[in-house]
């Protein structure tokens, strides 16, 4: 049972105990799992280790985000970050990833451009997956210049939304049937929590070493990589996770933004689901709402938002700025 927030906002922890109600008698045995907002793919890392002595394995993520005043769900957010170093000094997400985006420019000249690029892309990609957060809401460039401003250089449609919702997947060792998806790797890599504390705010080492471990484990490397759903919480999270993820060498992820390899039909497709920035960002459940999007896009169920024959999916789930990250390599069944 993955979940971020559910004490502060909901009031309620020992969730899996509350999951259990709804299968009163079984007994079965279950655990909460949190990391920020990484818990997701956290706990899709620890039920493929633990298939040895549980199987099969049903991981849940969920996360209720709406209703609550919005500076006391900031705060709340806010305590993925370090008490002293980052809470203590205000420093919010929207502003701890304006920095990274700001270091990101001053090195490598990235531009706002570049940023409004993955926000239509990925808003794009949401109205053809009917379960998005903005499925239903056509954003335009229109529509990004009339922004405000959130923390420069990011602007409002930088911003992924306040989102609701859940999802499951379940695992075993065994096939459990003819569209059963192999995961070839999986790894969870953690780092210092604040941006304070690292000399280089323009990639985050967790992900490149998960990334390294997971590949490694699937046996292959970033070029084999057909499709990526990768920790877009911001715009700029997406170019460091491609950077990180070496589907692009530092400073170079902007080439493919710019050329269209990374739409749908493009190279090298990221976030065809409209990932976190336009699919939504309910914590808990990201990182199982990305297994998810891997498995139908391997299974070739993905409609309108459907990747050409894709072999090995990424998916790439972060807590914080980097703190935690999971990484996992997706196979379609040979």
């Amino acid at each position: 049972m993955a979940s971020f927030l559910g004490g502060p906002n909901e009031h309620q922890l020992h969730l899996n105990a509350v999951i259990a109600g709804l299968m009163p008698g079984t007994r079965m045995p279950g655990w909460r799992v949190e990391a920020a907002c990484a818990s997701g793919g956290v706990a899709v890392h620890q039920a493929v280790r633990l298939l040895a002595t549980y199987d099969p394995i049903l991981v849940v993520g969920v996360e209720r985000l709406s209703g609550l005043p919005g500076a006391e769900l900031t705060r709340n957010i806010g305590m993925a970050g370090d008490v002293i170093l980052d809470q203590a000094e205000d420093l919010n997400f929207p502003a701890t990833y304006a920095l990274v985006a700001q270091q990101h420019m001053a090195r490598y000249g990235t531009r706002t451009r570049d940023l409004e690029l993955i926000s239509l892309k990925n808003h794009a990609n949401a109205t053809k997956n009917p379960k998005a957060h903005f499925h239903h809401k056509k954003v335009t460039q229109a529509d990004i210049d009339a922004g405000v401003m959130v923390a420069s250089p990011l602007r409002l449609f930088d911003c992924c939304p306040v989102s609701d919702g859940a999802a499951a997947v379940i695992l075993s060792s065994k096939p459990l049937g003819d569209h059963s998806i192999p995961i070839a790797g999986s790894a969870v890599r953690s780092d210092v929590i604040s941006l304070a504390q690292r000399a280089d705010c323009t990639t985050f080492p967790a992900a490149r070493e998960a990334a390294a471990a997971a590949y490694s484990e699937a046996g292959i490397t970033a070029s084999d990589i057909d499709m990526a759903e990768v920790h877009d919480c911001f715009t700029i999270a997406e170019i460091i996770a491609m950077e990180d993820l070496g589907i692009a060498t530092p400073g170079e992820a902007v080439k493919l933004i710019r050329t269209g390899d990374t739409e749908i039909g493009g190279r090298m497709p990221v976030n065809p689901s409209g990932g976190l920035k336009a699919g939504g960002h309910a914590t808990g459940a990201t990182g199982v709402g990305q297994i998810c999007e891997a498995v139908t896009q391997l299974r070739g169920m993905a409609g309108d938002r459907q990747v050409v024959d894709p072999t090995y999916v990424v998916t790439h789930n972060v807590g914080g700025v980097g703190g935690t990250c999971a990484v996992h390599v997706l196979r379609r069944s040979m």
